[in-house]
This record gives C-alpha cells, sequence and structure tokens, in this order.
C-alpha cells in the first residue's frame, strides 16, 4: 500500500452500535492519513438530525472506537450544528464521508474542504438503521 497522501484526515459519524460497516469505513478511511481524527456526534446533534437520540451513550460510542484502534483519536463533536470546531483546530487535510453522508459533504463543498466518499460495506447488512430496526 502507498504512504498516506494526507497528514491529517478526519470522519463525522454517530457510530451507535459500531458494527462491521462502521469498523470498515474508519479503516478505509485512516489509509487516507497518517492520523485519522474521529468525531464522534453528541446526542443532542443526533436528535436534530436523525430526529432520535442514539442507543448508546456518547462515552461508550467513543470507548468503542478507541477499543477497536487506540491510535486514532476520537473526540466528541460540538454542542451547535455548525460550529466546526475540530475542523478548525485540526485542519484536516481531506475529510472522509460513509456513503450516506451527502448533506455533509454539501456543507464541506461550500466550506471549500477536500473531501472523498469511502465505498460501503455490504450497506444492504451493514448500517444502523437497519440492524436496529429504526428509521433513518
Amino acid at each position: 500500500m502507498e504512504a498516506p497522501q494526507h497528514e491529517v484526515g478526519m470522519v463525522f459519524g454517530v457510530f451507535d452500535g459500531f458494527h462491521q460497516g462502521h469498523q470498515h469505513f474508519l479503516t478505509q478511511s485512516a489509509a487516507y492519513c497518517q492520523k485519522l481524527v474521529v468525531v464522534v456526534a453528541r446526542p443532542e446533534i443526533v436528535l436534530a438530525l436523525k430526529k432520535r437520540f442514539p442507543r448508546h451513550t456518547l462515552e461508550e460510542r467513543i470507548d468503542h472506537i478507541r477499543t477497536h484502534n487506540p491510535t486514532w483519536e476520537v473526540i466528541p463533536g460540538d454542542e451547535k450544528i455548525g460550529t466546526w470546531s475540530a475542523l478548525k483546530k485540526y485542519q484536516p487535510g481531506i475529510v472522509l464521508l460513509g456513503h450516506d453522508q451527502e448533506t455533509l459533504g454539501q456543507e464541506l463543498d461550500k466550506l471549500h474542504i477536500l473531501h472523498t466518499v469511502i465505498t460501503a460495506f455490504h450497506p444492504d447488512k451493514y448500517k444502523s438503521s437497519l440492524l436496529h430496526k429504526s428509521p433513518q
């Protein structure tokens, strides 16, 4: 495999019920950068975006990711939508998006932030809303 192209890469997500789809997304994202920063959405943001609270606490969701790969920097997201404090602090060379994060991609376009979409890993099987029988 070639050396990562970017010093810092970043991903955003809820990561509720950490499953193989999440693991694939994060592992593939990490290949783009030397340092991966994982921004985990706070419950109030999940409620605003998905009209429901996550099943797991913020701390549990962060711990699942850290346990999977302790080299990734895992941080809580902003308390208010559109603040982008993680982008400002870390200034990633690239943001990696999941296959279903089109709206986030549109926001990153407005901010002129380089981003790319990571191919889904069996999205018909490993998607939180399917695994937990909840609406998207």
